[in-house]
């Protein structure tokens, strides 16, 4: 039972976090170093964050049963609401990541000074 918790809850929950850290990371480096930066940073990040979530658990329905996919392929784009809202249900689960990594950013600039 607990092996199953764990598998179920908890690594997909470690992930969505991960993802969040992973992703805002990466946006960091490609956007300058000033206050409009962060902006773009947190709302990039977000956006992705929220789409890659989406498909992580069209992913998960996936592997769960492969005809779950033939049939959500029939209604494609209620089949894309749901995923999308189940991204913005996680969001509960990486926003506090997201929001955390962007605001230490300015800890982390070479060039301009906070």
């Amino acid at each position: 039972m607990t092996g199953a918790m764990i598998a179920d809850l908890l690594l997909p929950s470690l992930g969505l976090m991960l993802l969040a850290f992973v992703v805002t990371r990466g946006v960091e480096m490609l956007v300058p170093e000033t206050v409009l930066g962060l902006a773009v940073m947190a709302l990039v990040s977000a956006m992705l964050c929220w789409v890659l979530a989406s498909a992580g658990f069209a992913v998960l329905y996936g592997v769960q049963d492969g005809r779950i996919l033939a049939l959500l392929g029939q209604t494609p784009s209620t089949s894309a609401g749901h995923f999308l809202r189940l991204g913005a249900k996680a969001a509960l689960l990486w926003a506090p990541i997201l929001l955390l990594t962007v605001s230490t950013a300015p800890r982390r600039w070479k060039t301009a000074v906070w």
